[in-house]
């Protein structure tokens, strides 16, 4: 009996009972939708390239689907943006971008015009590395490795809308964009200055727009240039009214509400989380100091002290001011740090996430600047200008040190 008894409990099969196969299964793919959600709503740390913390992302948000967006301000001083203390110019974007993100006080350019430095902007290599020392005559070559290549190889899609005539692709600023925007017509021009052929920001910004809400899709790469601060000083209404007697300023409040209508759409598409902003001048405007009245010449800081704001989703990256000083070449791998993408080994630029996110206060950063344009065109002495802290040295004909903080 005992024998019959233990041969009736037996199990009849190795099989579950239909019931309990449906439960676990059932439990194996909420468990496994659990994960998946977890992984894409759950904030979860991130880290740069180089291995700091930047803390989380916003729910829903991948590193390895940011967007990025650069708008480069051709001629516009730091201290015309109300973040920097202007009391008479109206900038609400860039305030409320830098109020978000990271300002960086003392941002050097590396030149004072346009091609040379948006060629150490997007190169990380100051002008006698890449070989750009002037507008005109001068060309990036195709050796160079850009910020929309590296980015292209990486799946992004690439798109540039400039300005002004002396960033035609003619001069190999195009190199890695899929579209490039300049379309210039030299026929319609009346001076064979470069600088004089330019067209307004809102015609920039008209054609930027559609670019980047069809490219919503994927991670894009959209670099907007906007000239209005530069001669002739011809703001648009209601900026010409409101500024009268002040049209650098009323150009400079004009390039700002061009800003903001990019950060508009951004916002109205969602996309304002899931992209990285970088706003930069590329150089000053001396408007009469040192005897100068537009630049091109001199490095005094009227020239080469310039706006630079950033602002990454990351949570640690938030509403900080950076006093230390930076340089243009500094742009191309710190963006692509925040992107989780290395930088090519020949950029001499530095990585400011550490500034960023406070993980340090200073990298103690040489600022250098050149001026060759007296050489070029004059047969003159060139210009050249290092920063180190607090100092600054010109090294001209007559050699010339200044305390930047007195």
């Amino acid at each position: 009996m005992v024998g019959m008894a233990a041969s009736n409990s037996r199990p009849r099969s190795g099989r579950w009972p239909r019931g309990r196969l449906r439960l676990a299964l059932v439990v194996i793919a909420c468990l496994g939708l659990a994960a998946v959600a977890a992984r894409l709503w759950w904030p979860r740390e991130v880290k740069s390239s180089g291995g700091l913390a930047l803390g989380s992302l916003p729910r829903g948000v991948t590193r390895d689907r940011l967007n990025l967006v650069i708008v480069t301000l051709d001629t516009t001083r730091a201290d015309r943006i109300g973040a920097y203390g202007a009391r008479d110019v109206e900038t609400p974007a860039l305030d409320s971008l830098a109020r978000e993100g990271v300002l960086f006080e003392q941002a050097v350019s590396v030149a004072p015009l346009t091609l040379p430095v948006h060629s150490s902007i997007f190169t990380g290599k100051f002008p006698p590395e890449h070989g750009v020392r002037d507008n005109g005559g001068f060309f990036l070559g195709p050796e160079q490795v850009t910020l929309a290549e590296v980015l292209k190889g990486r799946g992004y899609r690439t798109g540039a809308f400039v300005a002004a005539y002396v960033l035609d692709s003619k001069w190999g600023t195009d190199q890695g964009f899929d579209t490039y925007f300049d379309d210039f017509d030299l026929t319609k021009s009346r001076t064979m200055s470069l600088s004089s052929i330019q067209r307004p920001g809102n015609e920039v910004v008209d054609k930027a727009l559609p670019w980047i809400d069809g490219a919503k899709d994927s991670p894009f790469f959209a670099w907007i240039h906007l000239y209005d601060p530069h001669t002739p000083y011809r703001p648009p209404e209601p900026f010409a009214s409101r500024y009268q007697g002040h049209p650098y300023n009323g150009e400079v409040a004009f390039a700002d509400s061009q800003v903001g209508r990019v950060l508009e759409l951004l916002r109205a598409r969602g996309l304002y989380e899931r992209t990285v902003v970088v706003v930069m001048g590329d150089h000053g405007e001396s408007l009469g100091d040192h005897g100068e009245a537009a630049h091109g010449f001199f490095i005094y800081n009227s020239v080469t002290h310039v706006p630079f704001v950033l602002r990454a989703p990351f949570s640690l990256t938030k509403a900080r001011r950076v006093a230390d000083p930076v340089r243009s070449v500094d742009v191309m791998p710190t963006v692509l740090d925040l992107l989780g993408v290395p930088s090519p080994k020949a950029v001499s630029g530095t990585s400011l996430v550490p500034l960023m996110t406070g993980a340090t206060r200073e990298l103690n950063l040489d600022a250098y600047s050149e001026s060759m344009y007296p050489l070029h065109h004059y047969g003159w002495s060139d210009l050249r200008a290092l920063r180190a802290g607090r100092y600054k040295v010109i090294d001209a004909p007559r050699p010339e040190l200044y305390d930047i903080d007195r």
